[in-house]
């Protein structure tokens, strides 16, 4: 092996060295915007997560709210329906008292 074959193999090395710097630099890059943006997919699908639960708990109150709604207008139809009831049946008794009143003058 002569000197200039040494010297050859040598920058040759050297050189491979250099270029496979910002090669690995460049691929290093390229993870590091992978993991960017797979950082960014985390977040923004947690993000998304919380707007759900909360979107979920807002509609659990607002349907609770109707449902009470809802009760509570029950409630009233079956008051009026049983007030209404019990004033028809003292009309009805008020008509046949003033019929037997007018019957026994």
């Amino acid at each position: 092996m002569g000197v200039f074959e040494f010297i050859f193999f040598t920058s040759l090395v050297t050189f491979g060295f250099i270029a496979s710097i910002p090669l690995y630099a460049m691929r290093r890059g390229y993870n590091q915007s992978d993991e960017k943006l797979e950082i960014k997919k985390i977040v923004e699908q947690r993000k998304l997560e919380q707007i759900k639960q909360d979107n979920y708990l807002l509609e659990n109150k607002s349907m609770a709210l109707e449902l009470e709604q809802i009760k509570e207008e029950r409630e009233l139809r079956e008051q009026k329906a049983i007030d209404a009831k019990e004033n028809r049946r003292w009309l009805i008794e008020d008509k046949k008292e003033e019929e037997e009143i007018e019957k026994g003058m």
